[in-house]
């Protein structure tokens, strides 16, 4: 049986893997770019490291950067206790020093969120610093933390996950998708089948936007009938937000039991590989636990051991409360 300590240990370090297996590839355009530069099987494993004060690591983007924020928000807001307008304010001020002073440096961060975090530096209130038409993926690529920490109440983990997107994207798309992500981790934790799961996810989109929702649902009926990847991930590159989690649905009905193909596939696509194989290693990592996640990857991906001590002590505030 796989515990839960195992399940947020893999949905974390999960996310942090398909972010540094898809840097390399975000922005090389094609598929037969990939092929070109890292062989016909593209990416096989991390196809770039980074050497600092002696360690070589595979560096992740600032999508994992943007994740460790909302996680550590919302450890010190469940302690604080706090309500929805008081972990935004606290994750405001997280995602404003972020974008001066992000952990490890400037990573190609979204024009969307740094347009946010600049709003919300001036003053402006957080449901209202996100553009009205901002819809690309940057909030979906880290909003994975709302199904873990209410894990035992979906309906704030998804409504929750949703307002937390206007603090940069208020476009309905980019709420539809937050909130199809965070119902997909809870259930993902809970080990619900992936059907059932992704018709969940569909419903949660439902709710915020139609063709979030639809477009979701497609990607199953693509995975279901056999379309290769080819096709599906040419259509859903996944720079806005309602491809981003499309696709992630795709590659994971694709590969449900095995993380280490899933983030593979997400990371070998023409589009935003790396918030799409993040998508995908963290709801994979949720459902398959730490122990389907190749040791190596755990080992070699960036402040590993750092990532690892932070789901353990969000793991334990969560059992410690059951």
């Amino acid at each position: 049986m796989i515990t839960l300590r195992s399940r947020i240990r893999g949905a974390v370090v999960g996310a942090a893997i398909g972010d540094a297996m898809g840097h390399p590839t975000e922005f090389l355009g094609s598929l037969e770019a990939i092929r070109q530069k890292y062989g016909p099987a593209g990416v096989t494993g991390f196809g770039l490291y980074w050497e600092r004060d002696g360690a070589r690591f595979a560096p992740y983007t600032d999508d994992f950067q943007m994740s460790e924020v909302v996680l550590r928000t919302l450890q010190a807001a469940k302690e604080r206790q706090l309500d929805l307008d008081g972990t935004m304010r606290l994750m405001a001020a997280g995602f404003t020093e972020w974008a001066s002073n992000p952990q490890g440096g400037h990573r190609a961060p979204g024009r969307a969120c740094l347009a946010g975090c600049r709003a919300l530096e001036r003053g402006v209130p957080w449901a209202e610093a996100g553009g009205a038409e901002a819809g690309g993926c940057g909030s979906v690529m880290r909003v994975f933390p709302f199904g873990i920490f209410f894990l035992e109440d979906r309906e704030r983990a998804e409504r929750w996950a949703a307002e937390h997107s206007k603090l940069t994207h208020r476009d309905p798309i980019a709420l539809a998708a937050c909130a199809a992500m965070a119902i997909g981790m809870v259930d993902a934790l809970h080990g619900v089948d992936p059907q059932a799961l992704v018709k969940a996810m569909v419903v949660a989109a439902g709710r915020y936007s139609r063709k979030t929702a639809e477009m979701i649902q497609q990607a199953a009926d693509d995975a279901e009938a056999g379309v290769q990847p080819a096709v599906t991930l040419q259509r859903l590159q996944g720079w806005a937000a309602h491809e981003a989690i499309a696709a992630a649905v795709y590659v994971c009905l694709r590969h449900p039991d095995s993380p280490m193909s899933g983030i593979l596939e997400g990371a070998n696509t023409p589009g935003d590989s790396d918030s799409i194989a993040t998508l995908v290693g963290a709801l994979l990592g949720a459902r398959c636990g730490i122990e389907n996640i190749p040791e190596s990857w755990v080992r070699e991906v960036e402040r590993s051991e750092v990532i690892l001590a932070l789901a353990d002590e969000v793991s334990g505030s969560l059992e410690s409360k059951g």
